[in-house]
């Protein structure tokens, strides 16, 4: 009788915006076995979402010939999200996500834990396990785009907020990518990071965003910091658009080890 190989455990990663979603299949061990970028067409509602990101992730175990099984999925989702509830509350992608039931919506195509983290969090554990930040156990990572935002990482935790909301910057000026930054908002933008990096004490300050622009940012930032609060270091981000997809992969592996050590 022929011998059959048992399926292969894997972690999936999730990362979507309004307009792409990316993918990676990766093995216990975290190395990358198949990653995939799609466009995303417009998706009104929960189930037009769920269909097609979750048949893209079915597609992918699809076309390995059911080799492998998902041991669990992590999403980053563009927005505020509601970790324990697995919903992404507030959009930063399409009208009509917001609300979002995206561990539900998934586990109804694909049965396996799924845990879903806004794509700031997912970016800042990303920079954190394998990029910028990836000493530190104090670190404050900084998007600058038109939906800006920060999330925090204290004592290797990343701090959330009651509501999902902290890391919130209503007051960042805009940044839109591709135009130069003039210094009034240069010195703006310096100056209210640097009051949130006194209050929040990092070691290490990465901002992701316009290479120009974020090259502008970081010596007025540094120098600011120096005369008011010496100690963080100012670097840009090292992972790029990668980052949030690496990090969705290091929250689904926390629910894979969970799940195995409880069994």
């Amino acid at each position: 009788m022929e011998h059959m190989n048992e399926p292969e455990p894997v972690v999936v990663a999730v990362d979507f915006t309004a307009t792409e979603l990316r993918l990676m299949m990766s093995d216990l061990a975290g190395q990358p076995l198949i990653r995939q970028l799609h466009p995303l067409p417009e998706l009104p509602t929960e189930e037009a979402w769920a269909w097609e990101v979750g048949g893209r992730i079915s597609t992918l175990f699809a076309a390995e010939g059911n080799k492998r099984w998902a041991l669990a999925i992590g999403v980053a989702c563009p927005g505020v999200v509601d970790g324990p509830a697995g919903r992404l509350v507030e959009s930063d992608g399409q009208e009509g996500w917001d609300g979002l039931a995206v561990v539900e919506a998934l586990r109804r195509h694909i049965d396996t834990p799924v845990v879903a983290l806004s794509r700031i969090e997912a970016a800042l554990r990303g920079e954190a396990s394998a990029g910028a930040a990836a000493s530190a156990y104090d670190s404050l990572y900084v998007a600058l785009n038109q939906h800006p935002a920060a999330a925090m990482m204290s004592g290797g935790r990343i701090v959330g907020g009651g509501s999902g909301r902290a890391g919130a910057l209503p007051a960042l000026p805009e940044m839109v990518p591709g135009e130069p930054l003039d210094d009034e908002t240069v010195q703006a933008a310096a100056s209210l990071l640097a009051d949130a990096s006194a209050l929040l004490d990092p070691s290490v300050i990465v901002l992701h965003g316009d290479p120009a622009q974020v090259d502008a940012l970081i010596p007025i930032l540094q120098g600011v910091l120096d005369e008011i609060a010496p100690g963080p270091q100012v670097v840009p981000a090292a992972l790029g658009e990668n980052a949030a997809i690496l990090g969705a992969y290091h929250a689904a592996a926390i629910v894979a080890y969970e799940g195995e050590r409880h069994e």
